[in-house]
């Protein structure tokens, strides 16, 4: 094999040998773009809802998407208020992240801040519980407040957001399990999977391509090598059966 590599051209030998790094970047591209393409499945079945009435004919614990603003009886459901957070300035929902243009210290981690709160609809309300999970997907936040050299970005009272969790109907209409917020819609968020969905798939196709290539070159040049060596060995025998011959017919 690396006489064949060492007869080729130096990209297609390095085509070669880079072949199985290929083949790996290729399943793991498969493996992502499956992932993707269940969850840009699953995220299209999911319902956008904007009025208490959308919901009447949910099941309990169904996953749906509601948009929505976040209404100032959020302030009263806790005490102190949560529109008196020190030092959120307002934020109701926040992440933390560094400061620009400061770098991320060694084990620094940034925390987030995902408490209850009040949805108003067009014609009611909904309670918004996080999940227990600690890791939410905070994002497209409109404000941004400095706290020393960290910056917190979220949501205040009045802002329009996207949030999904369970439906649990009842007196007081709550979602529950609510893992992510957002300043956007179903269908940005539908577009933003959807470029995701097809970079994923452009990189799954380039590796395969590149590792189909490369194990075809590897096929080809396996074969010139191998017809090669049994030319070496006929020219080799025929010149022993020529030489041979000819010491046999040397005069004594």
């Amino acid at each position: 094999m690396f006489k064949a590599l060492q007869n080729s051209g130096w990209l297609t030998g390095s085509l070669i040998l880079l072949t199985p790094l290929m083949l790996f970047f290729f399943l793991a591209s498969q493996m992502a773009y499956s992932q993707v393409q269940s969850r840009f499945a699953d995220y299209q079945n999911i319902a956008e809802v904007t009025q208490a009435a959308d919901m009447a004919g949910l099941a309990a614990e169904e996953t749906v998407l509601v948009r929505g603003v976040i209404s100032e009886a959020t302030c009263q459901l806790t005490s102190p208020s949560l529109c008196d957070h020190q030092p959120a300035d307002g934020l109701i929902v926040y992440r933390e992240r560094p400061a620009e243009g400061r770098e991320v210290r060694f084990q620094e981690e940034f925390g987030q801040f995902f408490p209850s709160f009040i949805v108003d609809l067009t014609d009611g309300q909904v309670i918004v519980v996080p999940s227990s999970n600690p890791e939410y997907i905070i994002r497209d936040e409109p404000h941004s407040v400095l706290v020393g050299d960290r910056e917190l970005t979220g949501f205040k009272v009045g802002d329009a957001v996207l949030v999904q969790g369970q439906w649990q109907p009842g007196s007081s209409p709550t979602l529950l399990e609510v893992t992510g917020i957002s300043a956007g819609n179903k269908q940005s968020l539908m577009a933003e999977f959807e470029a995701g969905f097809q970079a994923v798939r452009w990189a799954r196709n380039i590796f395969g391509g590149l590792t189909l290539l490369g194990i075809i070159l590897l096929i080809v040049r396996r074969r010139r090598f191998g017809q090669g060596q049994v030319e070496e060995e006929v020219d080799e025998w025929s010149h022993q059966d020529k030489t041979t011959t000819a010491q046999t017919t040397l005069p004594s």
